[in-house]
């Protein structure tokens, strides 16, 4: 898939703060025309707007993924990742995003309709009830966010949430209070339940119900109805331990490659997004899978012996080009092929073992030109390389690029650069291509790289196509 970032190229892509996706988030939610809440205990959205933690903005949505929805809205105005996504009705709805501020990624999660935690329904979109004045929840839909939505993940919530969520119980209508109980006791079972309800009316809380209520949460995880949801999103559902990232959630090494004919910007496009990324608490490392050096001592050997000035195919003085050493150039293709597996096995995949984000400049892409081109090395090499997770041309001008780097001829430049749009446009990364603008121009895509890297760290690995 490409990227494609929806924020307003007059804009940086980074909020100035988190009172302004606040402020952005209220808006557009009161423009949806749906119900929606601010969910956890009464404070949290300016909490949240005075930290800069990896907690979540947590808010209930009583509608469907819309063009005016919340993710809409920041999707719009900012560079965005989501770093947690599920849609299967059989489970909580929601998506989380990661927008970048000042002090570091903020996280917004949208709940949408029915109040789940996992598979566990606890009260459907339509019994929800809000006071729209403060929106935030009420009655039996504040009770199961305050109080049993913590326990289900593991904690008794403190005693200012506790009297909420007790006050919220005092106040809902019997009959919603019964209902509860019954959705409860057949998904949780009856002791659990019980819990859950003396708690709700005063009594203090069991500190063992928290691990009884995870083991009734996870065998309803395997309830048949439900199995293949959970499934789906078991990368979600098991709990990060040594693979969580700044954001707590699970994350996984990405290789991000970039291409482009000398002067387009590679070298300051990787600098800046490994500032970024270290800033924002993720790991980098680099690696080089170009030509002009780092070769393997045989390639070099052959260089003297046979008089090999370069890699690249001469140029007549016709202006025709010509193969210097044609034989000598096929066996260096297949020679470069095995190169480049040596050097993803040795530098590239243990960095990804452990989980960083590697820059590489270059791909093997290069081999479909030199030094034969349309040998089958480079499609060899391709097949046991894998694609890289994002793959990235820094561009500009062709003229402001030839004054970069003025050893080469403006048409040779130009063409180069016009083959490596040509191969963003195959779509051959696992996750996105983009573009990076490097001509200085305002409102630059760097945001919306870095976003996308932080997205891709966060996704499972997909297949090539």
């Amino acid at each position: 898939m490409t990227y494609s970032p929806e924020a307003s190229q007059d804009s940086s892509g980074i909020a100035t703060g988190r009172a302004e996706l606040l402020q952005v988030l209220t808006e557009a939610l009161d423009e949806s025309g749906e119900r929606w809440a601010w969910q956890g205990e009464a404070g949290a959205p300016q909490q949240w707007a005075s930290d800069n933690g990896p907690k979540d903005l947590d808010i209930w949505y009583a509608g469907r993924p819309a063009p005016n929805d919340p993710v809409a809205a920041l999707t719009r105005s900012y560079a965005c990742a989501r770093v947690a996504e599920a849609h299967d009705p059989r489970r909580l709805r929601h998506i989380s995003l990661a927008v970048g501020t000042p002090t570091g990624l903020a996280v917004v999660d949208i709940t949408y309709g029915d109040l789940y935690v996992g598979p566990v329904l606890l009260v459907p979109a339509a019994e929800a009830t809000t006071d729209p004045s403060a929106q935030r929840l009420t009655g039996i839909a504040a009770t199961a966010d305050l109080l049993v939505r913590p326990v289900l993940r593991g904690r008794i919530p403190g005693p200012a949430r506790l009297a909420e969520a007790r006050a919220a119980w005092s106040a809902a209508l019997p009959e919603h209070r019964e209902a509860l109980a019954r959705r409860l006791t057949q998904q949780l079972g009856a002791r659990v339940t019980a819990d859950l309800v003396a708690i709700a009316g005063g009594a203090e809380p069991d500190l063992s119900l928290p691990a009884r209520a995870r083991v009734r949460l996870a065998a309803r995880s395997l309830a048949p109805d439900v199995v293949a949801a959970t499934w789906a999103q078991r990368r979600a559902v098991l709990p990060a331990a040594g693979s969580a990232g700044p954001l707590g959630l699970r994350t996984r090494g990405v290789v991000v490659a970039l291409v482009g004919t000398d002067g387009s910007g590679k070298s300051t496009v990787a600098g800046s997004l490994g500032d970024r990324l270290r800033r924002s608490g993720f790991s980098t490392g680099s690696a080089y899978f170009g030509m002009a050096r780092g070769n393997l001592p045989g390639v070099a050997l052959a260089r003297r012996v046979l008089g090999v000035g370069s890699t690249a195919p001469s140029t007549a003085p016709t202006g025709e080009k010509r193969q210097d050493h044609p034989r000598v150039r096929q066996a260096a293709a297949w020679f470069y092929a095995g190169e480049y597996v040596w050097r993803y096995l040795s530098t590239v995949a243990p960095a990804l073992a452990r989980r960083r984000v590697v820059i590489a400049d270059r791909w093997v892409y290069d081999l479909r030109e030199s030094p034969w081109p349309g040998s089958r090395a480079a499609r060899v090499a391709e097949l046991l390389v894998p694609a890289p997770d994002v793959l990235v041309l820094p561009d500009a001008p062709a003229d402001l690029i030839h004054r970069r780097k003025p050893e080469r001829a403006l048409e040779e430049q130009r063409a180069q650069q016009e083959r490596y749009r040509r191969l963003l446009a195959e779509h051959p990364a696992r996750h996105a291509e983009i573009v990076v603008d490097t001509s200085g121009a305002p409102g630059g895509t760097l945001p919306a790289l870095v976003a996308a890297v932080i997205q891709a760290a966060h996704a499972p690995r997909r297949r090539r196509r």
